[in-house]
């Protein structure tokens, strides 16, 4: 129960609790759909993703001033890559953020603009946001790398030593040893990891169905949760 209320006196709580429903959601309409299911339980299934889909937009109105400030400070971040990746990032969400309100806003009536053009640019900022969050991902695992160089086989040694004598299960069990130590890296990057897909899926780029994209989008939300319900365990600095 501290749990509930902790994430629901926070509204970047409420929003990803939202956005976990809003995208299991999608993974059951999608398989009721499948299966041949009523047509108005499917679509009763859709209406509640919508819901909280425009919830969610009616949560981050205005948000996008607020990560254009916090881009700000990103830019006296000492470490070079950290400043480029996480002002990047943040300047990409803040558009995103922009970019979907005039969606929604349109939507709803109050604007008369191209949705579909607003919505398409709104995921390339967020696809851009994504890309910059995974090279600092890949930056602090590369990082990680080289402070435990001394367990880890270089990639040269690794060639030349049969793979019959190298430890494997030793290997993994090292791997999974780091991952726990360290579960703010390895949570981020599956976050962007599931989250990339998204708008990958809805550029073109990518075919996924609605399930897959559900299912990533629930395990990333997940991720996302957890580091509300934890705060040890978001990667620092965001």
């Amino acid at each position: 129960m501290d749990i509930v209320i902790k994430v629901n006196n926070q509204s970047n709580g409420r929003d990803k609790l939202a956005r976990l429903i809003q995208y299991t959601s999608r993974i059951v309409w999608h398989q009721l759909e499948l299966r041949h299911a009523n047509k108005y339980s499917v679509d009763r299934i859709k209406n509640l993703e919508l819901t909280f889909s425009s919830f969610r937009k009616i949560l981050r109105l205005g948000r996008c001033i607020d990560i254009c400030y916090t881009a700000l400070n990103s830019m006296h971040i000492e470490d070079p890559i950290l400043r480029v990746t996480l002002t990047i990032s943040k300047l990409a969400n803040a558009l995103f953020l922009y970019a979907d309100h005039v969606v929604w806003l349109t939507k709803s009536g109050f604007l008369k603009t191209d949705s579909e053009k607003w919505n398409r640019t709104a995921n390339k900022f967020w696809l851009l946001s994504i890309i910059a969050n995974l090279a600092r991902d890949f930056y602090e695992i590369v990082q990680l790398l080289e402070l435990h160089k001394t367990t880890f086989l270089k990639p040269s040694n690794l060639l030349n030593t049969p793979i019959k004598s190298y430890d494997w299960n030793g290997g993994l069990q090292y791997v999974c040893m780091m991952m726990s130590c360290h579960k703010d890296v390895f949570i981020d990057t599956l976050k962007n990891s599931c989250d990339i897909f998204i708008p990958l899926t809805a550029l073109g780029f990518t075919r996924l169905s609605p399930s897959t994209v559900g299912a990533l989008g629930a395990v990333s939300s997940a991720a996302a949760l957890l580091t509300v319900i934890k705060p040890i365990t978001k990667l620092v600095p965001a």
